[in-house]
């Protein structure tokens, strides 16, 4: 499990360095360390940084194509060798490829346009993307054939879509809350977006990328909340860019108030995700019983907002939400692993020494036995004593056959 889940660890920390670097040239260090608390802190980037998955390397390597365009987009003169940059760009749109397909180049669209002063130029990434990219998709073709094109290209790329076979059909406004709880606790920032007029060049790229990103998810019949990931490093910049010439201390109570309640939520949820998780549903909530430990977390950030001196109080409250974090990681984990995760599932099995089939397991529990199992679950018949059965969503139940 730790060969799945620490390249991605390493890859998100490694990523939050350079983006730092890649701001602060742009905007400057204050708004560099802001744009970097601030998504290395919110929930999305916080979960999928766990998990072994693809979307933090899209979103990793998208995210650093978008930023080292941004000299090319703002002030050209100062952004050094064009055609280096512009090689870099696309050796990052190649890796993003590698990571998630034809996604990146399909999110790249924006950039065309921001970056048509070098149209004669704009060969050198398309030469570069393919020459990191297409060796793996000419190994895989020559490997499996045109099976491989159905598969990757048809059904995972283009029947998401519009077709129902994938099973993730949402309705259109789905990545509006995604969205919201994907930047939790700092939703209530995005509202700075509002206030900027006018907007130079740099935020107008990294809005339009944003905002291209959104709709053309969006319209796609098939959503998961990993697809925004990509979009976050570049929506936080723009918070961070107002700061460009601003002080910290600019941000007055009445934008980290609600924030600052937003954190507080944090012990609460703790206890009660296992509960909703376990039963998928947000109306499973229960308002747990707080000790004193949660009853402290819960007033820290109330405390700062109220207390600590305006020009401390953001980097406060992000020290709150990195406590706050550790906090929930030791009190809901354990009640996931148990209750939501086909890892403790599978442990159960293996404590047993039982030798299952598939009866009917939800397919997100069958992906995660397999995976720990290294094999797929095989299917019932007549030689196997025991099998897993899902009801919905929940734990998958043990089965006696005959």
């Amino acid at each position: 499990e730790l060969s799945g889940r620490l390249p991605v660890v390493l890859l998100s920390l490694a990523f939050l360095a350079a983006m730092f670097m890649l701001l602060r040239r742009e905007f400057g260090a204050q708004a560099a360390a802001v744009s970097v608390a601030l998504l290395a802190t919110c929930t999305a980037w916080v979960a999928y940084s766990d998990f072994a998955l693809t979307d933090l390397p899209l979103a990793v390597c998208f995210s650093l194509a978008v930023f080292l365009a941004l000299p090319l987009v703002g002030s050209p003169a100062g952004a050094g060798s064009v055609s280096l940059r512009l090689t870099a760009i696309g050796a990052c749109l190649g890796l993003a490829m590698l990571a998630k397909g034809l996604v990146p180049l399909a999110l790249a669209l924006p950039g065309i346009w921001f970056l048509r002063r070098h149209l004669k130029k704009l060969w050198l990434p398309v030469v570069t993307c393919v020459a990191v990219a297409a060796p793996w998709y000419l190994a895989m073709y020559l490997r499996h054939g045109t099976p491989f094109l159905e598969d990757f290209f048809v059904k995972q790329h283009f029947a998401r879509l519009y077709s129902a076979s994938l099973q993730h059909l949402q309705p259109w406004y789905y990545y509006l809350p995604v969205l919201l709880g994907g930047v939790f606790p700092w939703t209530p920032l995005l509202f700075l977006l509002l206030r900027r007029k006018p907007w130079d060049a740099r935020r107008r790229f990294l809005l339009a990328t944003a905002l291209f990103g959104f709709l053309l998810f969006s319209v796609s019949a098939n959503k998961l909340p990993g697809y925004l990931l990509p979009l976050l490093p570049a929506i936080f910049a723009l918070i961070g860019a107002e700061f460009e010439r601003k002080e910290i201390g600019w941000l007055g109570r009445g934008w980290l108030a609600p924030c600052a309640l937003l954190i507080a939520l944090i012990p609460v949820v703790a206890h009660a995700l296992a509960t909703m998780l376990g039963s998928w549903r947000i109306t499973a909530f229960e308002w747990p019983a707080l000790n004193a430990t949660a009853a402290f977390y819960v007033a820290a950030p109330l405390a700062v907002v109220l207390l600590a001196r305006r020009s401390w109080a953001v980097p406060l409250l992000i020290l709150c939400v990195a406590g706050e974090g550790i906090y929930l990681k030791a009190i809901a984990y354990p009640a996931l692993d148990e209750n939501v995760s086909a890892r403790g599932l599978w442990h159960d099995l293996q404590q047993k020494k039982a030798i299952v089939c598939d009866a009917g397991v939800e397919r997100t529990w069958l992906y995660g036995l397999n995976f720990y199992r290294g094999a797929a679950l095989p299917e019932c018949n007549a030689s196997f004593k025991l099998a897993l059965r899902s009801e919905g969503r929940k734990k998958p139940a043990l089965k006696v056959l005959r």
